[in-house]
C-alpha cells in the first residue's frame, strides 16, 4: 500500500531528491512552496510588475517534468526552452526580443540579464489570468506535469519576509537573509560575481536606457551566488511577514495546504533553507494548528541538511528541531490571539480600528491572556528525523529521542565541493522503510 505526501520545501535543494517521495507513493506527492523570494532575474520582475515570486514554483514544476515525461522529446525542448536564461552581458534584450522575433517595447528600465524564461511565461500568465493558481494551471498543462505545486500564499501581491536578529537588528527581503547581492565598487557599480562572466560590456542601449539598473539600487538582487557563505552578524531571533511599509502582517495560507494537511499521510521538512524557506510557510495561520491536529498524519519527518549555510552558522540538530517547533507554536499562538481579540469586538469593546494587530491591539482592548496559549510540545510536529552518516552538523540521539522523536541515519555521499548531501536510494529506503 503507498503512502502519500506533503512536502515543505524551498526551490532547489529538493529538486534533487524529488525521485524518492515518488517512487514510495506512486506520484501521490504535493509540494508546498513559498512565495518570499526576491533575489536574482525575479528581483527585476518583482520591481517592474510586482506579485508574488514564481521562481521557486517554476523551478520544481520543470524537475518534475524528468519524473513524468522524460522520454518525451517534444516535452524536453520545452523544458529547455522554460529553463534558458538569458545572457548576463547588456545583449540580453537582444536576445529576448530574438526569442519573441519581435520588438515591442517592455518596459524601457527592465534589466533583462540573467533572465529565465520561464519565469516571464508564468509570471505572464498571472498577469493575464489574474490568479497565480490559474497560472499555474497553465504552465503545469504546458509542460505536462500534474498539477503537485501549491504557493502556501495564494496572492497576486508581492510576498516580503523580514529577519530580526538577537542583535536587534532587521533584515528585510528573503535574499538579504540569504543570500545578500553582490557588493557596490568604489565607483558605484554593482560588483558581479566571479562565476557570472560580463564578456561583452562594449553595447550601448541608450535608446532603452537598459544599462541604468544595472548602475543603481534598483536592481540590487540582481547578481548574487548561493555558494557564498558568509555567516550573519548575529543569529537569527525569527522571521516574519511585512507589508510594504515594514509592518509586521499575518497572511492567511493557501487554503489548499490545509486541506493537504488533513488529507495526506506524511509530511515531510524537506532540505533547504531553514529561515527562508521552512519557516515562512509555517508560521502562517492555521498551519501550526492543522500540523498538530492533523488525523491524517501518521509521520512527521525532518530531513536535516547536511552541512550548515549563512542562515543555521553553529546549529546542531536539536536547533533545526526547536526552530521548527517554535514556528509552528507562533503559528498557533496566533490564532489563540486573533480569536480572544474577535471575541472582543463582539463583547462591544471599541471597534472603530477595522484592522486589528495582534501583537499590538487598540489600547481599549484588555491584554492577552497568556493562560489560554500552550504550546504543543515538539513532537506533535516532529516525529522522525533523518539525517547522513556523514553529515557536519552535531546530532545528540538520545537528546532527540528524549523528545519522543526517533532518529534515522542513512548513507550520506559528498558533492563536488565535498558536502555531504543525499542519496536518492538510500533516502528512498529509508522513507519506505518508515511509511510501510
Amino acid at each position: 500500500m503507498s503512502s502519500s505526501f506533503v512536502v515543505f520545501s524551498g526551490g532547489s535543494a529538493c529538486n534533487h531528491i524529488l525521485n524518492a517521495f515518488h517512487k514510495v507513493s506512486n506520484h501521490q506527492v504535493s509540494y508546498v512552496l513559498g512565495v518570499s523570494d526576491n533575489g536574482g532575474s525575479t528581483s527585476e520582475l518583482l520591481r517592474v510588475l510586482h506579485g508574488p515570486s514564481v521562481g521557486d514554483l517554476r523551478s520544481r514544476l520543470l524537475k518534475l517534468m524528468d519524473l513524468f515525461n522524460h522520454e518525451d522529446q517534444e516535452a524536453m525542448a520545452i523544458k529547455n526552452l522554460l529553463s534558458y536564461r538569458l545572457p548576463v552581458h547588456q545583449q540580453a534584450r537582444d536576445e529576448w526580443s530574438l526569442i519573441l522575433e519581435g520588438r515591442h517595447k517592455a518596459h524601457k528600465r527592465f534589466n533583462f540579464c540573467n533572465g529565465s524564461i520561464g519565469n516571464f511565461l508564468l509570471t505572464g500568465a498571472r498577469i493575464f489570468t489574474g490568479s497565480l493558481e490559474a497560472a499555474l494551471f497553465l504552465f503545469a498543462s504546458i509542460i505536462g506535469v500534474p498539477g503537485l505545486v501549491t504557493p502556501v500564499v495564494n496572492t497576486d501581491q508581492t510576498v516580503t519576509i523580514a529577519a530580526t536578529l538577537l542583535n536587534g537588528s532587521t533584515l528585510t527581503g528573503q535574499c538579504e537573509i540569504s543570500h545578500p547581492s553582490t557588493p557596490i565598487s568604489a565607483d558605484g557599480t554593482r560588483c558581479i560575481p566571479k562565476s557570472i562572466n560580463l564578456n561583452d560590456r562594449s553595447t550601448s542601449f541608450n535608446e532603452y536606457d537598459d544599462t541604468s539598473s544595472l548602475h543603481s539600487d534598483e536592481s540590487t538582487n540582481l547578481f548574487f551566488s548561493k555558494h557564498v557563505k558568509e555567516k550573519l552578524d548575529s543569529p537569527i531571533r525569527r522571521i516574519y511577514y511585512v507589508n510594504d511599509y515594514g509592518q509586521e502582517i499575518y497572511p492567511v495560507p493557501n487554503p489548499k495546504v490545509i486541506s493537504l494537511l488533513s488529507t495526506k499521510q506524511s509530511l515531510i521538512y524537506s532540505i533547504g533553507s531553514l529561515y527562508t524557506s521552512l519557516v515562512p510557510c509555517l508560521i502562517l495561520r492555521n498551519v501550526g494548528n492543522a500540523i498538530a491536529y492533523s488525523q491524517s498524519l501518521k509521520h512527521k519527518v525532518l530531513l536535516l541538511n547536511g552541512s550548515q549555510d549563512r542562515e543555521t552558522h553553529g546549529y546542531t540538530a536539536l536547533d533545526f528541531i526547536h526552530t521548527i517547533a517554535e514556528a509552528l507554536n507562533e503559528s498557533q499562538h496566533i490564532d489563540a490571539r486573533r480569536t480572544f481579540y474577535d471575541n472582543c469586538q463582539s463583547d462591544g469593546y471599541d471597534t472603530s480600528s477595522r484592522h486589528i494587530n495582534i501583537h499590538t491591539p487598540p489600547s481599549s482592548y484588555p491584554p492577552f491572556p497568556d493562560h489560554l496559549f500552550y504550546p504543543s510540545p515538539i513532537s506533535a510536529f516532529i516525529t522522525h528525523v533523518i539525517y547522513l552518516d556523514n553529515t557536519t552538523i552535531p546530532v545528540d540521539v538520545d537528546a532527540i529521542k528524549s523528545l519522543g522523536i526517533q532518529c534515522i541515519s542513512i548513507q550520506g555521499s559528498l558533492s563536488k565541493t565535498g558536502e555531504p548531501v543525499y542519496l536518492e536510494h538510500s533516502l528512498t529506503e529509508a522513507i519506505e522503510s518508515l511509511v510501510s
